[in-house]
């Protein structure tokens, strides 16, 4: 981008010197460039700025990282190969417009376990061995976070290797640690039943609705952002379906679901009933679940999640998230013998997930389906 004199943004001739603007801390301060105002370091401070503007995308740089990147601009800028930095912000960039929850957690993931340590320097110069101490000298809070924090710093890496700006992938040989990770932890049917009694008979008025989206959630297993983005659009009674095709992130309608792929739920009996009694509620609004209180479609998740939870130790039920009220139809599905294809597409699973997810319930299914096979004669 080129500045009012024509110079490039944020550079400027004063006398014999050339100077670069770059704000800190909410000020405009210039800095003095150690050379002649000639065309070629003109073109360099503009350059110098470009890449330090990124670095502050990044870092909060202080007046003494400035000075210091002036001070050596014959060294910084007569190497033009792109930063790590310059490729995790088209990496950022090249994400999914959508899906704003995703690209703000990877952004906060290069932000602050991987820019401290690569930002300045050219990517084409960074080894798997530099990969490793970093990974090492991070503090991550588990291994699974460890394996999430690599994902984007891989996205960088392949869309540098795509662009044949590297030849190797500094990642290729860095493989996730292998996690336990811990079984479902479904609700039974009687606890189920209870606190869904519960709810119903001390939900009342503008709380009807927290219950009626309880029951939506153990009997439908969607996820909690693709049942607050559900539209009466999407409800078809008539064929007993509901499309999923969008997710709440972040309070706004993704038009995409998690696993950006389209399907149409299974209405069961006990929906239909909630789809009734909805209706009168909500149906002037496009928005299924809306709040009754301010007639405004619900954009926080997590506040339902708090009100479930206050109530399982009231009815003495053990405490699990809300998000196991779509474990609880899930395994249900199973224990009624649904088909698991069936069961993984109503769930939005491919087969392979759901399999690995609800193993323990499938194989206990089929060892009783096939025990059941067994002769006792004599």
């Amino acid at each position: 981008m080129v500045g009012p004199a024509g110079y490039p943004k944020g550079v400027r001739v004063r006398g014999d010197s050339v100077e670069i603007n770059i704000p800190v801390e909410g000020r405009r301060c210039y800095f003095t460039l150690p050379y002649a105002p000639t065309p070629s370091n003109i073109a360099k401070a503009g350059k110098l700025r470009a890449s330090l503007m990124a670095r502050r995308k990044w870092e909060n740089l202080t007046v003494t990282d400035i000075e210091l990147a002036c001070n050596i601009i014959d060294e910084t800028t007569a190497d033009d190969r792109p930063l790590f930095a310059d490729y995790a912000q088209l990496y950022l960039d090249s994400l999914d417009g959508g899906n704003t929850g995703t690209r703000r957690k990877y952004k906060g993931i290069l932000k602050n376990k991987w820019m401290p340590f690569f930002a300045s320097i050219a990517i084409a110069d960074i080894t798997p061995a530099m990969v490793r101490t970093a990974l090492a000298q991070n503090d991550f809070s588990s291994t699974k976070t460890a394996n999430d924090a690599l994902t984007p710093l891989r996205g960088v890496f392949d869309l540098a290797f795509i662009d044949g700006i590297i030849e190797e992938l500094p990642t290729k040989r860095i493989r996730n640690k292998k996690t336990q990770k811990d079984e479902p932890d479904p609700f039974l049917p009687n606890e189920r039943a209870a606190i869904l009694d519960y709810m119903q008979s001390h939900w009342t008025d503008d709380k009807e609705i927290w219950y009626l989206y309880f029951v939506w959630q153990f009997w439908t297993g969607c996820r909690p952002g693709e049942s607050l983005a559900i539209d009466w659009a999407d409800i078809d009674t008539t064929s007993r379906l509901a499309k999923i095709s969008k997710t709440l992130s972040s309070g706004k309608v993704q038009l995409s679901t998690k696993t950006n792929e389209i399907r149409n739920i299974y209405l069961n009996d006990k929906i239909l009933v909630v789809l009734d009694r909805l209706k009168a509620l909500t149906g002037h609004q496009s928005r299924l679940f809306i709040s009754l209180h301010t007639d405004e479609p619900w954009t926080r998740p997590d506040k339902l999640s708090e009100k479930f939870q206050e109530v399982l130790p009231v009815i003495g039920v053990r405490a699990r998230p809300a998000y196991n009220c779509r474990h609880t139809y899930a395994t249900t599905m199973l224990n009624s013998m649904i088909d698991v294809s069936a069961a993984a597409y109503q769930m939005g699973h491919d087969i392979i997930t759901f399999t690995k997810i609800y193993a323990k319930w499938i194989n206990t299914e089929r060892m009783q389906a096939e025990m059941m096979k067994l002769d006792y004669g004599d």
